[in-house]
This record gives C-alpha cells, sequence and structure tokens, in this order.
C-alpha cells in the first residue's frame, strides 16, 4: 500500500462520528414539533377569514400537496441517509452549484419560519406580561434553543419531545370539549359555507401549506438517526398524518 493511501486511511479514522441517539418516536417528534407550531395557533385563524368554515377543504388540499413533497424527502433519504436534507440531495443528484442554491434556500426559508415562531410565541407571552418587549422575548427564545442544541441532540431531542407532547395533549383536550360543546348546541358557523367561493378556499390552502413545513427537518440529522433508511422516510410520514389529523379536527372545533 502506497503511503498516500495509508495517510487517507489514517484522515478517514480521525474523522469525528455522530452518535445515532434518535429513534422512531424522537425522530417523529422532532418532524411534528417542526409542523405543530405557529401554523396551528396564528395561521389558522389568518386562513378561516378568507376560506370560512371551508378551512377543512383548505387544510385537506395543502395535506395532499404537502404528501408529494413528503414520499419524495422519505425516497431520498432511503437513497441518501446522509447529514444534511435537501442539501445533500441537490449536492448528490444534481451538482454541487444546486446543493449550493438549495442549501441557502433552507436556510433562508428556516429564518423567516423560525422568525415567524418566536415572534408567535412572544406575542402570546407578552399577552400576558405586557410589561415585557415582544423583540427581547423573541430573541431570547431564539438564543436558549440555539444554545440547548449546541449542547447536544439527546437533549434538545428530549425537550422536544416533552414539548411537543404536552402541545399534542392541550390541542386535544381544546378538540375533546370543542366537540362536547358541537353536539351539545346546533352551531350555525358552519353556514356560509364558503362565503368567498373556490377562490377563498384556495387563498387559505395556499397559507395553510405554510403550516406543513418541517416534516423534513429530520433529514437534516440523518447521521444521529438510527436505522436512519426505515426510521426518516417512518417518522416523515408519521409526522404529516398525525400533524394532519389534528390539524383538521382543531380546524373544524375551531370554525364550529
Amino acid at each position: 500500500m502506497r503511503l498516500g493511501e495509508k495517510q487517507e486511511m489514517r484522515k478517514e479514522d480521525k474523522k469525528a462520528t455522530l452518535k445515532r441517539g434518535i429513534g422512531l418516536f424522537d425522530a417523529t417528534a422532532i418532524g411534528l414539533g417542526a409542523i405543530i407550531g405557529a401554523g396551528i395557533f396564528v395561521v389558522t385563524g389568518i386562513a378561516a377569514g378568507l376560506a370560512g368554515p371551508a378551512l377543512i377543504i383548505s387544510m385537506l388540499i395543502s395535506a395532499l400537496i404537502a404528501s408529494f413533497t413528503a414520499i419524495s424527502f422519505s425516497k431520498l433519504s432511503v437513497a441518501l441517509p446522509k447529514e444534511g436534507g435537501v442539501y445533500e440531495f441537490a449536492h448528490e443528484f444534481i451538482s454541487p452549484l444546486a446543493g449550493f442554491i438549495a442549501g441557502w434556500m433552507w436556510i433562508f426559508s428556516n429564518v423567516f419560519v423560525g422568525a415567524a415562531v418566536s415572534l408567535g410565541f412572544a406575542s402570546y407571552f407578552v399577552a400576558l406580561y405586557p410589561y415585557i418587549s415582544v423583540k427581547i422575548v423573541a430573541i431570547l427564545v431564539c438564543l436558549l434553543f440555539t444554545i440547548l442544541n449546541a449542547i447536544g441532540i439527546r437533549q434538545s431531542s428530549l425537550l422536544n419531545s416533552i414539548l411537543v407532547s404536552a402541545k399534542v395533549l392541550i390541542l386535544l383536550f381544546f378538540m375533546t370539549f370543542g366537540l362536547f360543546y358541537l353536539t351539545a348546541h346546533n352551531s350555525s358557523n358552519f353556514v356560509p359555507f364558503a362565503p368567498n367561493g373556490t377562490f377563498g378556499v384556495l387563498q387559505g390552502s395556499a397559507l395553510i401549506f405554510f403550516a406543513y413545513a418541517g416534516f423534513a427537518r429530520i433529514t437534516i440529522l440523518a447521521e444521529e438517526v438510527k436505522d436512519p433508511t426505515r426510521t426518516i422516510p417512518r417518522s416523515i410520514l408519521l409526522a404529516l398524518g398525525i400533524s394532519t389529523i389534528i390539524y383538521l379536527l382543531t380546524s373544524f372545533v375551531a370554525v364550529g
């Protein structure tokens, strides 16, 4: 064996490897955490103003469109279970330039989504404590989660799982009592069903699609997932399916 080949082998051996500590539950929770955020608490109300009670149809249209992307990401993650997600897919399957563009588009989209989520949280927080600035709360939230992610994936995934479980339980509580209320009272809030017609439904669908963004987040952590070729596709589809059911029930109860 030549000296150059030996040196290359030593370099490969010295490369840091990421610990695979994320299972199916945590992977699905990461996807759900990315999906069920400001979308369900903020965007739903705005979309309902456009679509009316037909918001349910808008939800279904958005979910159908999102499912095509979810299936694509699932297939890509099986073919290339490497850290990097959309950047790695574009880089390997198209070209380095495509990877560069896709990577930066992903980063910019996450900056905007992160800003929307942190400002949404800060707005609710300031409603309880009006003497605090919305911007300061939003900045502190971003810093807090940045530090948590820097500490380690196990700690951040554990906290994410706890927060997602709490969030889903709160929504289930809301849906359960809301459905009991709807069965006890003949609500007329579903009439007219589509006050702005088909155009309003499509407008609501375009806005609601923002609420489904995030199901592919787990592909970014592919090298930290146990059995990635099986876990990642399952977690993507599970996160999208569970969030769709929650969105449909929540929007039905909220409008009713």
